[in-house]
């Protein structure tokens, strides 16, 4: 029965683990297409692979642009809603996004 129920236990925590790497690549996805929709000059995205995942189900991204690790991200996944909440981008908006979030 111990057997049985640590078996029980290390699938959870794998299944558990394959969802939480879906949402972050989903994250990815998304944050990838906020960035290039809305900002210039963006010709390469680094993620760092650490995300937090908040009670309410959005997940934390961050990463850097251009292969300058000085120009930092970060934003927040809302799975339910499909789109980037919150976000800090240090890269100029393009002028048509600047009034208002341009869709992506």
């Amino acid at each position: 029965m111990v057997i049985a129920s640590g078996g029980t236990y290390l699938k959870y925590q794998h299944d558990k683990k394959e969802a939480e790497q879906e949402l972050f690549n989903q994250a990815k996805d998304k944050m990838e297409s906020y960035i290039k929709a809305n900002y210039k000059n963006i010709k390469h995205i680094t993620y760092d692979n650490d995300y937090k995942i908040d009670p309410m189900g959005g997940i934390s991204i961050e990463g850097y642009l251009n292969g300058n690790k000085e120009k930092e991200f970060f934003g927040l996944y809302d799975k339910t809603n499909d789109e980037i909440g919150i976000s800090l981008v240090d890269a100029e908006e393009k002028p048509e996004c600047q009034e208002k979030e341009c869709e992506y």
